[in-house]
């Protein structure tokens, strides 16, 4: 989906600010600010602007002045990342988002800014009816190549504002330019948008959307796809000097637990954790030995860096598991037969069977997780059906 311009054109305006106006290696302007106590110029991130690296650090002048980098996890630049706001947002009507904590009427307390995780839905219209709606990934590409079942933009994600931008009150536009999903037949194409918009003294913003779509106008109507945006978590951020990384050599914990764990090394907010937590789970829980290869449930989970964001959760991939727990036991038939996840447990040689999961996630703490996953299982004795809980433990948390 082709550039806007005139928007390119209105965010250079916006950015008449003290500093130096300075090119990439593919020719872009771009203005640098002076940054930090001595007012020097930092020109180590002129790739966020298109065409380099991409590492972040100022303002982007693609989107109105609001597409803003605030900095990179991998180095721990970027930090203070806490959950005040998660949900779904409308595609047809304004949705208020209310913060979790007060921050202030001129967000004063938002740390630098706020983040904004966005979702896209893709209905498909056939000769202008609207047929089956799914979420498609939204990938960000500097390069803009199509990546097939992804929605590329070159919108840097998630979205990042700076307060400063956001206090205005002004209606703050994202347009998410892009190849896209590559519809090579399209003939008719519109970049869709997010508009965010801060209500001071309400700790809150209000979200809306307007759709996008890749349609082959050769037919008598519509036919293609339609792209409707949502937001589904919203953060704070702040920004600090690059961290050290922790190798994966440290162990943050050892042991076996289920609850609030502490993990020893971890900054607050993870800045120093390379790219993000391994978990290794613990394969005997409390109350009974488990097969977990019967249930699916991976040994090794990897928490990426970009969702250790306080107060998020983290769900764990049990899509096998989700799968078997949604034929449940007929408590009527006592013949009917379930895979057996372990055999002859204790004295009573029973058979055991999976009948679902409780809590399966890690909620993102200050230098903690909490993991209070159970697996409960169902045994027939004299056909008598009970269902038994069994937590799963956390034995060993590094770096990755």
């Amino acid at each position: 989906m082709a550039t806007n311009k005139l928007t390119e054109v209105a965010g250079l305006v916006a950015q008449a600010v003290m500093g130096a106006k300075v090119k990439d290696k593919d020719g872009n302007a771009k203005t640098v600010k002076p940054t930090g106590d001595d007012n020097l110029l930092d020109l180590t991130d002129i790739g966020a602007f298109g065409g380099g690296s991409g590492t972040g650090g100022g303002d982007n002048p693609n989107t109105n002045g609001i597409n803003y980098i605030p900095g990179l996890l991998d180095d721990g630049t970027l930090t203070g990342r806490k959950v005040e706001w998660t949900g779904t947002t409308s595609a047809s009507t304004v949705t208020t988002a209310k913060f979790s904590d007060d921050l202030g009427t001129t967000l004063n307390l938002a740390g630098d800014g706020l983040q904004f995780v966005p979702y896209m839905n893709k209905t498909l219209i056939t000769r202008g009816v609207a047929g089956n709606s799914s979420l498609v990934p939204i990938q960000y590409d500097k390069d803009n190549k199509a990546n097939s079942g992804n929605f590329v933009t070159t919108q840097y994600l998630p979205i990042s504002i700076n307060k400063k931008d956001l206090i205005t009150g002004n209606d703050l536009v994202v347009i998410f330019d892009g190849i896209g999903e590559n519809d090579e037949s399209a003939t008719e194409l519109k970049s869709p948008e997010l508009h965010i918009k801060y209500n001071s003294g309400d700790n809150s913003v209000d979200i809306s959307q307007v759709s996008g779509y890749a349609y082959d106008n050769l037919t008598d109507t519509k036919t293609g796809e339609k792209y409707d945006l949502g937001v589904s978590m919203i953060n704070t951020f702040y920004t600090q000097k690059p961290v050290a990384q922790l190798p994966p050599s440290v162990v943050l914990f050892s042991g076996n637990a289920n609850g609030v764990i502490s993990l020893s090394g971890v900054d607050h907010y993870y800045s120093n954790t390379m790219k993000g937590l391994e978990i290794t789970i613990n394969p005997k829980t409390t109350g009974g030995y488990v097969a977990y290869s019967c249930t699916n449930l991976p040994s090794v989970i990897r928490i990426p860096k970009e969702k250790l964001v306080i107060g998020n959760k983290y769900y764990i991939p049990t899509t096998g598991m989700a799968e078997v727990a949604s034929t449940l036991y007929d408590p009527t038939a006592m013949s009917q037969h379930y895979t057996p996840v372990a055999e002859n447990v204790g004295s009573h040689h029973y058979q055991r069977y999976f009948r679902g999961i409780k809590n399966g996630y890690f909620e993102i703490g200050t230098n903690s997780i909490t993991f209070n996953m159970i697996i409960t299982l169902g045994y027939n004795v004299l056909n008598s059906w009970s269902d038994e809980d069994f937590k799963v433990e956390i034995s060993r948390v590094t770096p990755y």
